[in-house]
């Protein structure tokens, strides 16, 4: 009995196979990403320079890319990629009710 229920199981996801072509999908990994530096360079083209000129945040920037095992890119190399770009950080300072913060800014920046 188990062997004619495997036979009816088998047979059926052979017609579902053919009906909804899941061979037809492309099961090859994702290919590996561009490096970092490349990627955030594409990024900070797509930005205005207007917005560029007022100081981007890490944290934004890092929000918009991928990670390179699916999550989001590391923070410090996400810095490093900045600075490896000829980008600036600037750090700001406040009280104590408030975190510190640092913005980034384009290299023919003053």
């Amino acid at each position: 009995m188990n062997d004619k229920f495997a036979n009816v199981l088998a047979a059926r996801l052979y017609d579902y196979v053919e009906t909804t072509k899941v061979h037809d999908v492309d099961l090859r990994p994702d290919p590996p990403l561009a490096p970092l530096p490349t990627r955030l360079q594409r990024l900070l083209e797509a930005i205005p320079d207007s917005a560029k000129y007022q100081g981007l945040s890490l944290l934004e920037l890092q929000a918009q890319l991928r990670g390179r095992k699916g999550g989001l890119p590391h923070i410090g190399e996400m810095g490093a990629a900045m600075r490896k770009l000829s980008w600036r950080r600037r750090r700001k300072w406040s009280d104590e009710s408030a975190a510190f913060s640092s913005r980034w800014y384009p290299p023919e920046h003053g």
